[in-house]
Formats: C-alpha cells, structure tokens, sequence
C-alpha cells in the first residue's frame, strides 16, 4: 500500500434517546478515540460535541439515538441522529427553562468543530459534525512504542 492515508474507521452506538443514556455515549466516544490514538485535545473537544448532541437527542429527540465516529485521513465525522416515533410532548413542563438558556449548545459544538449542518426530516434530526485532526501519533509498522 502507497502514501500516508490511514484507513477509515468507523463505530456506532445506538441507544434509547433518554438522558440516562448520555453518559454512556460520552463514555463511548472518550474509550474509542482513546484507541484510535486522537490526541487529549481532539478526544476533549468530541467528548463535548457527542455530550451536547446526545443531551439534546436526549430531550428533545424521538425513541433511540444514536452516535457514529467516523475517522478518514485528518478529520473525524462525529454524527448524532435521533429516530423512531415522535414521543408526546405537552409543553413547557417542571423542568422547562426559558428560551434564552436554550441554542448555547449548539453554539458550542459549532465552535469545537470545523464544520456542522442540520437535516430534519419526517424520521428525526441528524446532526453531522467533521473536526480536522492533529495529525496522529501513528507506529510505523513493525515496530512497538516503548512502555510508559
């Protein structure tokens, strides 16, 4: 094989769309990119972008969510969807906050990522991030890194 292209990696995760389960797709996302060998600073800035959309997935989505990571040459795609039947809402609720605290999140992940769009359609939202990468601390074949 010729060049310095790393294959595309790619893992998904698909769990209820409930705040318990928030966690667990943060969890997710810092183990994976662990192994994937990302940088501190790229796994911290994914974990962040996966823990806003799966919350908002979460509170605002349909029946199950779900996160993929999708590494190809220097960017990572983080893509969060929330699918299944609509669930009822009727309205504002106890925990309900004004509209003013609301939309900062995602101000956030646009921040944290070189690029975002929104597609809505009858089926739920996806949300679809890319963040260029520092370049990989990759081994060179054959050879082991030393213990730390």
């Amino acid at each position: 094989m010729c060049g310095d292209t790393a294959p595309t990696r790619s893992a998904e995760l698909v769990q209820p769309a409930e705040p318990a389960y928030v966690g667990a797709a943060r969890h997710f996302t810092s183990e994976l990119l662990g192994l994937w060998g990302l940088t501190a600073d790229d796994r911290i800035a994914a974990e962040l972008i996966v823990d806003e959309l799966a919350a908002n997935a979460a509170r605002h989505g349909r029946a199950q969510m779900s996160v993929r990571l999708t590494m190809r040459d220097q960017g990572l795609v983080i893509t969060v969807t929330d699918s299944g039947e609509a669930p009822h809402h009727d309205g504002g609720g106890p925990d309900s906050t004004p509209a003013d605290e609301h939309g900062r999140g995602l101000e956030i992940v646009r921040r944290l990522a070189g690029s975002t769009s929104i597609h809505d359609d009858e089926r739920g939202r996806r949300v679809v991030t890319t963040r260029h990468l520092a370049p990989l601390q990759r081994p060179v074949a054959g050879v082991t890194s030393p213990a730390s």
